[in-house]
């Protein structure tokens, strides 16, 4: 198409112009180009450049472009009777323009990058290479005739072959810009360019106008090239279809229809048969677990989730032995006794792997006869499940002795996490706490309340031993309720959820559980699902740095958990704690499964020599760690509880084999269900959005990014600006920000600040805004606010009050304050820590 060709025409010139010429200032690229005709205009030179940078082809620094020397590939030249070829160093051929070859010989090596247009891969040239060899080239060899046919399949497989594991299928709505002009607007916002070409025939577009789309992109890199629309999902802005529609692009499963799963259904038992199990003591199981199940029903399980919860998939109770230790029982809903992954529900649940919350609803990935029936462990009700028991040392917190038993139990008791806090806050007096050590110590039975108090303080011993080990606990508030009108049309309010002391409770017995089921499949040597997490990638330290000096923060480069802990304390309860976490957070590793206790089977030279000794969950501070305790919502809990049980009963586990392929499906679907939230959360705002045009909202600056020429900014950066109370994310000019033209402004190197052109910092992260909602466009998605000088000063009076009330202290520890249960930390047991490493992304790393 011409609109490709021209594309191809202006990313060819730029890149041999930049090539030959590197670096070179951004402004005589245009006049170059401008004069070759090489484009057409200032706005498609911007439009292509910017998509470079943005998409890392090019690298600026202050204005001086250069070509990003990752990209460059190099091959050799091989003409032929048939067509002209680049051979690469693999030995892989394709073909290329003969006009593109006119200026080299058979065998001359040359320097390229591969572009893509909507016909396939397009290689441009961009000169000869300075490397006197190749290897595996064949320019010290004849050129050989070439089969046609081999050279047609050649082609045809590198143009087909996908760019992304999941091809080039984008979610987003298709809106219109002007009176003829429709777009694609991508709901994922990392994309170089916001608004794609349609590539779809015009008659076709009143099909697609204000619609939730799903568009095929000729390429997920070059979004300039546009694509087709392949789907339609809904309509735009309407919270039904938007979450079902994002639920579904990203792998929920969405009904439970069809002959084969809907016989397996209804197959799936009510209540336990509990005359068929072969039953022993907990005495009989310590010795031997082999074919039997182990009764703990005399136990007063307590299962404790969100008010909102139907699936119960833990339960749990502690004691004190005769030495005065603690004694916690771990009790998890056993989904191995009655899924087989070789069913069609098995099949279901494995390409499902985990669960989707949107704000309306859950997505399971098992039929809730399964979820919310047999295998949620519902009071009074008998349930099979898959029982931890640890002794935890009472002095520090540490665990002396652990067992795990395939057991028959029954809850006593299910409380929502408010209710088990508000006993908590009833009775928790030193008085009743020394009641109920002692009841607990003398065998005495405790009432459901004494129970509770009993798991608390159960809670606080644990939490003694993650604070001996140095766990890291960053502060975060993400976790907030969205609040719809009757008719599920419109977004009422959006509310932070208070974090409880309780949360932490359960959190202590989900972590010991799961330390303990990894260490259980380590000392035995078992095939298993590892869940790891590295420590921070050095790289990551001139960001650090920059970062932590536009906030006059000392950093001396320190990112080792020591290190990291001392700077969180350091922050805590000042004005940009939240800010800060969440940039420290942005600094860490992923966390990924994986069949061994590390990310990758050979040790990072470089991290072991910046970070120290490695261990398998650096969070943590863990020397392994395995989930195990949520299957009815997580896949790899499943592996690990199977793969345990059949060493203790004999069986055959899950191959080694097998496993490998789940973990790599976990990790991806692991990014899905990342990126479904950040959806779900970032519709869900505009929504609210638009009832509160006007109103004014404080927030601070989150991120700073150039403007694309088609978002119709005349500023060319701009700030993203967020108020904590809400999560909304709201776009402001800079211009408005810093009261004049920001034509002469430039980003820092890591996107912290903007500097003049004389190198005046004018703007840094952090600064503290009061705005006002200027537009929300649901279909758009997009929050656009204002500000001016009068909004910015008194949130610049507010600042000051609150730097006053809560200064950094000088040195960490010096002047330390305690927040008596005040401090935000999103600690949640059902949908745990969110440790980001980019800046559209989150995952969940414990």
């Amino acid at each position: 198409m011409a609109q490709n060709d021209d594309l191809i025409k202006g990313l060819t010139s730029i890149y041999k112009f930049v090539f030959a010429n590197s670096p070179i200032h951004r402004n005589i690229i245009r006049k170059k180009m401008l004069q070759k005709g090489s484009v057409a205009s200032k706005e498609k030179f911007s439009r292509i450049l910017d998509m470079l940078i943005q998409s890392k082809r090019l690298v600026m620094t202050k204005e001086m472009v250069s070509i990003n020397p990752e990209i460059i590939q190099i091959g050799a030249i091989l003409k032929t009777r048939m067509g002209c070829y680049i051979i690469r160093p693999d030995s892989k051929k394709f073909k290329i323009n003969p006009e593109m070859a006119d200026a080299y010989k058979s065998g001359d090596l040359v320097e390229y990058v591969a572009e893509s247009s909507s016909e396939g891969k397009t290689s441009i040239i961009l000169g000869k290479s300075k490397h006197e060899k190749m290897e595996n080239a064949t320019e010290d060899k004849k050129p050989k005739e070439v089969d046609e046919t081999d050279v047609k399949d050649e082609v045809q497989s590198y143009k087909t072959a996908p760019l992304h594991p999941k091809g080039n299928l984008v979610l987003g709505r298709v809106v219109k810009i002007n009176q003829d002009n429709l777009v694609f607007i991508p709901n994922k916002k990392s994309f170089a360019i916001r608004q794609i070409p349609i590539l779809n025939p015009p008659e076709d577009y009143a099909n697609f106008l204000d619609k939730i789309c799903i568009m095929d992109m000729v390429d997920l890199d070059v979004p300039l090239l546009g694509g087709r629309i392949v789907e339609v999902k809904g309509d735009a802005g309407n919270p039904i279809h938007e979450y079902d529609a994002i639920a579904e692009n990203y792998g929920a499963i969405m009904s439970w229809e069809g002959k084969q799963i809907e016989e397996e259904i209804a197959k799936i038992p009510t209540s336990v048969d509990v005359e068929s199990l072969d039953l022993i003591s907990e005495a009989e199981g310590r010795i031997s677990n082999r074919g039997k199940v182990v009764d703990l029903r005399h136990i007063p399980f307590v299962a404790v989730d969100p008010a909102t919860c139907k699936d119960r998939d833990d339960a749990i109770y502690s004691t004190i032995d005769a030495n005065g230790d603690i004694v916690c029982y771990t009790a998890v809903a056993n989904v191995t006794k009655y899924v087989k992954l070789s069913s069609e529900i098995g099949r279901r649940y494995v390409d499902g792997a985990f669960t989707i919350y949107a704000p309306n609803k859950a997505y399971n990935i098992l039929p809730s006869r399964l979820s919310t029936g047999i295998c949620s462990l519902n009071a009074n009700e008998d349930r099979l499940a898959f029982v931890v028991k640890t002794v935890i040392d009472r002095n520090t917190g540490k665990v002396k002795a652990s067992n795990i038993y395939d057991s028959l139990i029954r809850c006593s008791n299910c409380y929502s996490y408010e209710q088990a806090q508000g006993v908590v806050d009833e009775y928790d007096t030193e008085e009743n706490k020394g009641i109920v050590i002692e009841k607990a110590y003398t065998g005495e039975n405790l009432s459901p309340e004494e129970q509770i108090l009993m798991n608390y303080y159960a809670g606080q011993i644990i939490k003694k031993g993650f604070e001996q080990r140095r766990m890291i606990r960053f502060v975060s508030n993400n976790e907030r309720e969205i609040v719809f009108d009757d008719g599920m049309q419109d977004v009422v309010d959006i509310l932070p959820i208070p974090h409880l002391y309780y949360h932490e409770v359960i959190e202590a017995f989900m972590v010991t559980a799961n330390e303990t089921t990894a260490k259980y499949a380590k000392d035995n040597n078992l095939d298993n699902v590892y869940r790891v997490h590295e420590s921070p990638n050095p790289h990551k330290v001139d960001r650090a740095s920059e970062f932590f000096n536009i906030l006059g923060i000392a950093f001396d480069g320190d990112l080792s958990a020591e290190g990291t802990r001392n700077l969180i304390e350091l922050i805590r309860d000042t004005a940009n704690e939240d800010i800060i976490n969440k940039f420290l957070i942005k600094m860490q590793s992923r966390a990924v499964y994986s069949d061994h206790l590390y990310s990758d089977k050979k040790s990072d030279e470089q991290r072991e020599e910046w970070m120290g000794q490695r261990i398998s969950h650096y969070a943590l501070q863990s020397p392994h760690y395995s989930h195990t305790t949520s299957p009815i919502r997580r896949l790899p809990d499943y592996i690990t509880q199977f793969n345990i049980l059949a060493h203790m009963h004999g069986t055959a586990p899950i191959s080694k084999e097998r496993i490998e392929a789940i973990i790599e499906i976990a990790n991806s679907r692991q990014l899905d269900v990342d990126q479904a939230e950040k959806d779900f959360e970032d519709i869900s705002s505009v929504m609210y959005c638009e009832k509160h045009i006007g109103e004014k909202m404080s927030g601070r600056v989150t991120k700073i990014r150039r403007a694309s020429p088609e978002e119709g900014y005349e500023d060319n950066i701009v700030v993203i600006v967020k108020n904590d109370d809400k999560g909304i994310n709201v776009e402001i000019p800079l211009s408005q920000i810093i009261g004049r033209s920001c034509m002469d402004c430039e980003i820092s190197e890591q996107h912290c600040a903007v500097y003049d052109r004389r190198g005046n910092t004018i703007l840094t992260i952090c600064k503290p805004i009061d705005f006002i909602i200027e537009k929300a466009d649901r279909k758009a998605m997009i929050v656009v606010g204002r500000t001016n000088k009068q909004l910015i000063s008194s949130a610049e009076v507010k600042a000051e009050i609150s730097r006053q009330l809560h200064s950094y202290p000088r040195q960490v520890g010096d002047g330390k304050r305690v927040s008596k249960g005040k401090r935000r930390e999103r600690i949640n047991s059902k949908k745990e820590h969110s440790y980001n490493n980019d800046d559209d992304s989150s995952e969940n790393i414990k």
